[in-house]
């Protein structure tokens, strides 16, 4: 009997001991990663191709003259790798940019790829197919701010590093085939900035897409880091940095937003070219930057009201299922809204089928490090939140991620901060057809030349941002 007692003490003290290691070990890892991530100095990322047939790689730096390419393969050791020649695209503030669309890939599968560009090859880094009419998991975040003035920054590891945090978390509790960011990416739109948002091993792995924000606007940095399938370029307005883009991944067709641009014609001709390109997704997915419903911020409600009268006319005529948003650093999540007013009230943890009308979720900050936080408690359904919201989370000091999980009926929405096992909200929703309970009207008819205003201002407003951001170097 002893001798099993001092097993069991000598099994118990290990495990006590492997605990206690678990997170200096992953400081030592996270550290690892970053110094390795400056040293090579590429900043490979993968992002979602038109469906899950591709994938877009895109990294920096290179030898003049030489084009980039990835090579793809089914093994490890790249013994049978095919070749992918891309595009150099650079900016002011990038001496180069590499762009490389993979294509013809099969669905269901594990790839590994080499990034070339003249210099050093990268390390092998693999990535994978969702297998046809099969379910898939996303995570979604919004309000990064990757904030830091150098590469040396210490501010700037710390928000990279938080960023990092955040995704191991998700992907230990599913199997993430998707990275979603809902806008404002970096703090100042710096290139130190955006080169140390894909310093997560994460983004070298699993294809991400990125909405802009208004920071992300505040240089033109991110043109050159932008590399997306289906992107809009025939706007009767543009946009500063990037532009609207479209994507199917699984059963799911995402629609990314530029809400940066108020050009409301352009988002509803590229709404309308993305739904009749694919009638058959089950789920319509639109992910913008904006906090329409939120109402937390009173100084931001007159935008937001400007911003309904442009975009909700394009969600409910193209029956949205759901729209990821950010920008007022405050979770929040809808209840069910068609026409501006709600057409159905949901709870908290709701399960709800064949909803009438589209749910707006908008995600919180991402915390950077001790240095700002503010000592204030998380509160739950606050007095600050609109009408049209159902339930909220302020969490001033934590950073709050959700998980989307996407099967053939249903699409399930969980939302946590970070370090909680738990979800502290659910939303199940449940479609018994693809159309569900969405109404099946056009656009109201004011919206035919009302959306050309946007346009209008759109022009007007860009006037003044390349102002400032000349100004700004």
């Amino acid at each position: 009997m002893k001798s099993l007692f001092k097993i069991f003490c000598s099994i118990m003290s290990s495990v006590f001991l492997f605990t206690l290691m678990m997170p200096v070990s992953y400081a030592s890892d996270w550290n690892r990663s970053w110094k390795k991530h400056l040293d090579e100095g590429k900043g490979v990322s993968v992002a979602p191709g038109n469906d899950d047939t591709e994938v877009y790689i895109t990294w920096y730096g290179g030898k003049d003259g030489v084009a980039p390419v990835v090579k793809v393969s089914t093994k490890k050791d790249m013994s049978d790798a095919k070749a992918f020649e891309g595009s150099i695209h650079s900016n002011e503030k990038i001496e180069r940019a590499n762009h490389v669309t993979v294509t013809g890939l099969e669905k269901g599968k594990t790839y590994y790829y080499v990034c070339s560009d003249g210099t050093t090859d990268t390390k092998v880094e693999s990535f994978k197919t969702v297998a046809e009419n099969s379910a898939f998991s996303a995570v979604y975040v919004s309000d990064i701010h990757i904030s830091g003035e150098s590469y040396e920054d210490a501010y700037l590891e710390a928000t990279a590093r938080e960023f990092d945090n955040v995704l191991n978390e998700a992907t230990s509790k599913a199997d993430i085939s998707l990275i979603l960011s809902g806008g404002d990416q970096a703090t100042e739109g710096r290139p130190c900035e955006y080169f140390a948002m894909v310093a997560p091993d994460e983004l070298r792995k699993i294809p991400t897409s990125i909405a802009v924000g208004n920071h992300d606007v505040k240089r033109y940095t991110f043109s050159a880091l932008a590399n997306y399938p289906n992107l809009k370029t025939d706007n009767k307005s543009e946009s500063l940095i990037c532009s609207d883009y479209y994507f199917v991944k699984g059963n799911a067709l995402f629609l990314v937003i530029d809400s940066t641009n108020s050009s409301a014609a352009d988002h509803y001709e590229f709404v309308r070219d993305a739904v009749e390109a694919n009638p058959d997704v089950m789920w319509r997915v639109m992910m913008f930057h904006h906090d329409l419903y939120g109402g937390h911020i009173e100084s931001r409600e007159a935008e937001n009201k400007l911003l309904k009268l442009l975009f909700t006319p394009i969600i409910d005529e193209f029956q949205i299922d759901i729209c990821l948003m950010g920008h007022s650093h405050c979770y929040s999540q809808s209840h069910i809204i068609y026409s501006r007013v709600i057409s159905e009230e949901i709870t908290k943890n709701a399960k709800i089928t064949d909803p009438k009308g589209t749910v707006y979720f908008s995600s919180g900050t991402l915390t950077p490090d001790e240095a700002e936080k503010s000592g204030e408690p998380i509160v739950f359904d606050s007095d600050y939140k609109s009408e049209f919201i159902a339930t909220d989370c302020l969490a001033h000091d934590e950073s709050i991620y959700s998980i989307l999980d996407f099967t053939e009926k249903t699409l399930t929405v969980k939302s946590y901060i970070k370090g909680n096992k738990e979800a502290f909200n659910s939303l199940e929703i449940t479609k018994t057809s693809q159309q569900g309970g969405h109404p099946e009207e056009k656009a109201p008819m004011w919206f035919s030349v009302g959306k050309y205003l946007g346009t209008i201002y759109n022009w007007i407003n860009n006037i003044s941002r390349n102002g400032e951001i000349k100004e700004r170097g």
